[in-house]
């Protein structure tokens, strides 16, 4: 598929290039965990992290970030969805910072009781200073000068903390806690394990005429580590990046061109010098400098400025302050020369690269797509899909749904199958992925080989599609008979002789397998009176939605004995 040409927009021949998108699900296999475990590791860590120092009373910023990750657990929870599933690292840190900024948001107006559980778990940050000015008040009535004038001072002093115990001032507990998630995936996401599974990349990248180019939505650094192993270099482009500049990735023989679109463990935001005036920081742009990762350094409440410069929750993913646009400008020209994109591990769960992805495809008819994912849905039905993934497999997509029920199936000829859903680990199937094509649809999709033996017809049914799940095998007499009365549906049974109570048949309102893989053959018997020609159909869930298929069968040949 490398090496083969195809027609360019321009009607110019093209070498026909493939790239790759890593979501966090590629990097698994490396032992990092997915982006829903990273957030529930970060709670655990904050609390262990308080039990190993001994606080006398739990941090602010540990009770608030217990509160927002309790108060989205339980709203999910009690809407019917599944809360272990809900909060994942970019949703934990999207809510520390709106919450941070809650009083100043631009909805702020419209929210007339922001959710008590943020202020029930009260504040040790009290105004002290309000404290202060009590004790001098009453101290100077003591001391024979009379309360005169300091009552009123007395007074707005306590009220000052009154209004700060009932609602505490937050904004500092969500930047500790923001603060803490940031230091801890340098922790959680720098411990990587065995890289070689990258090796089909790598592959990839010293085979294709111009290297290969890899967008990633992952901060970790399991590629340039594989990269680095494995004798391959890997171009970055943020080095030599200058605010106000395009990011360029030329080609380059056995380079990996690696677009993190999100940021990097190691990267890390130059902001001003701390002697320039707030004026002169106003215009001087922010740049990004490479270093070598504090991968055991552990969360410190003093190093804020030794955090990485990764892009979290969905306000920040097109921000105009730092290289977000200049990353998504670079990936969309590394899209414009990609003929096949493998998609490796990405839970299609961020707007703006799906919106990519569809451009990308709509643009051009010969493009097509690898997802590789760790376990897919099998479903009958596509059409009402709402979630991404799913409409582009759906019938109306690009997966190559067969539905031979549906009367609509092959409306537009034969399905297109330009998007090809891989089923494993990355270590298992990433080879596939980069360097397989797209399957064909096969000319048939059901065969069956009819047999009549003494007591039974014998039917040998053979699916050639993709795997099924809780699949039925159907038949009934072909014969012409008025559309409001069809025929009843034969019996088949698993075994013979055919049972004389004629009850033990296979249960077809329940799916007949829980599993039929490409290419196996299933064995069932029908009775000798039974009316030929008849029609045998196949059908079932599979992870490009619902697959089915009819085939008409003759009366077997009965061969005649030898005299």
């Amino acid at each position: 598929m490398i090496k083969t040409k195809a027609t360019g927009p321009n009607n110019t021949d093209e070498v026909a290039r493939t790239a790759v998108l890593l979501g966090a699900g590629a990097s698994a296999d490396a032992g990092l965990p997915l982006t829903s475990a990273l957030a529930a590791k970060v709670i655990a860590r904050a609390n262990e992290l308080d039990r190993q120092d001994h606080f006398s009373a739990k941090p602010d910023w540990v009770r608030a970030l217990n509160a927002v990750y309790a108060g989205m657990v339980g709203y999910q929870g009690a809407r019917g969805e599944n809360p272990l599933t809900t909060v994942n690292i970019e949703t934990l840190i999207s809510a520390v910072r709106l919450l941070r900024s809650r009083d100043t948001h631009e909805v702020a107006p419209f929210v007339s009781t922001w959710t008590p559980s943020l202020s029930n778990f009260g504040s040790s940050n009290l105004p002290t200073e309000s404290g202060h000015e009590i004790v001098q008040a009453v101290g100077s009535a003591m001391g024979g000068s009379g309360f005169g004038g300091t009552d009123r001072d007395v007074t707005n002093a306590v009220a000052n903390i009154a209004r700060a115990a009932i609602r505490p001032d937050l904004a500092q507990p969500f930047a500790d806690a923001e603060h803490f998630i940031l230091a801890s995936l340098i922790d959680l996401l720098g411990a990587h394990q065995d890289v070689s599974y990258f090796e089909p990349l790598l592959q990839l990248a010293r085979s294709q005429a111009g290297g290969v180019d890899v967008i990633t939505l992952n901060y970790d650094l399991t590629v340039e580590t594989a990269a680095e192993q494995g004798g391959v270099s890997v171009a970055r482009g943020i080095e030599r990046w200058r605010p106000g500049e395009h990011l360029n990735f030329p080609l380059k023989e056995q380079t990996i061109n690696l677009v993190k679109l999100h940021g990097s463990l190691d990267w890390r935001a130059q902001p001003p010098k701390d002697s320039e005036s707030s004026l002169t920081a106003q215009l001087t742009p922010h740049e990004i400098a490479v270093v070598a990762p504090d991968v055991a350094g552990g969360y410190r409440q003093n190093r804020r400025s030794d955090l990485p410069w990764i892009v979290l929750g969905d306000r920040e993913k097109l921000a105009t302050d730092g290289p977000t646009l200049a990353l998504n400008f670079a990936a969309r020209t590394a899209l414009l020369r990609t003929k096949h994109l493998a998609v490796v591990g990405y839970s299609f769960g961020d707007t703006h690269i799906n919106l990519m992805i569809r451009d990308w495809l709509a643009a051009d008819d010969s493009r097509t797509m690898s997802i590789l994912d760790l376990q897919w849905p099998r479903v009958r039905d596509f059409r009402d899909a709402t979630d991404f993934r799913s409409a582009l497999i759906s019938k109306y997509g690009y997966g190559g749904q067969n539905d031979y029920w549906s009367g609509s199936a092959f409306e537009g000829g034969q399905p297109t199958h330009r998007v090809q859903p891989l089923e494993g680990r990355t270590s298992e199937l990433l080879g596939q992925a980069l360097f397989g094509d797209p399957p064909v649809a096969p000319d048939t999709l059901v065969t069956v080989v009819a047999t009549q033996e003494d007591h039974a017809f014998r039917f040998e049914v053979t699916w050639h599609g993709p795997q099924l799940s809780d699949a039925t095998l159907r038949g009934w007499p072909n014969q012409h008979v008025p559309s409001t009365n069809f025929p009843p549906p034969l019996r088949f049974y698993d075994s013979t002789p055919i049972p004389a109570d004629n009850l033990h048949h296979l249960d077809l309102a329940q799916g007949n397998y829980e599993v039929w893989p490409t290419g196996l053959t299933f064995t069932v018997y029908a009775a000798l009176e039974t009316v030929f020609p008849i029609n045998i159909s196949v059908g079932g869930a599979s992870i490009v939605g619902r697959q089915s298929a009819e085939c008409e069968v003759k009366l077997p040949a009965v061969e005649a004995p030898i005299i």
